[in-house]
């Protein structure tokens, strides 16, 4: 499984009151149904739902590395890695047509 070096960081050094969004990347075999279970047991709240089956996550940062422990992902990222915001990707997007 792939986790990003921020989401490392952020699993090995947690600060205390603090939250961070994530996206889960669902192996191939695995269904998002059951990492969405998974994410909120492990006290992750499921934002919402991206393409693919991605999920995006708000977790606390002491939990971080019960999320990235979840059977059956491909991937963890932060949300600021893949970009997901409208605001972040206005370079790519013609605004005038």
């Amino acid at each position: 499984m792939y986790v990003s070096r921020a989401v490392r960081s952020i699993r090995d050094d947690p600060i205390e009151g603090e939250s961070v969004g994530l996206v889960l990347e669902p192996d191939d075999e695995t269904d998002p149904d059951a990492v969405a279970a998974a994410a909120r047991a492990a006290d992750a709240t499921v934002e919402r739902r991206l393409q693919f089956g991605e999920l995006e996550v708000r977790v606390p940062h002491q939990q971080v590395g019960d999320v990235c422990a979840i059977d059956g992902l491909a991937a963890v990222e932060t949300t600021n890695a893949i970009g997901i915001y409208p605001d972040e990707a206005e370079e790519d997007i013609d605004q005038e047509g």
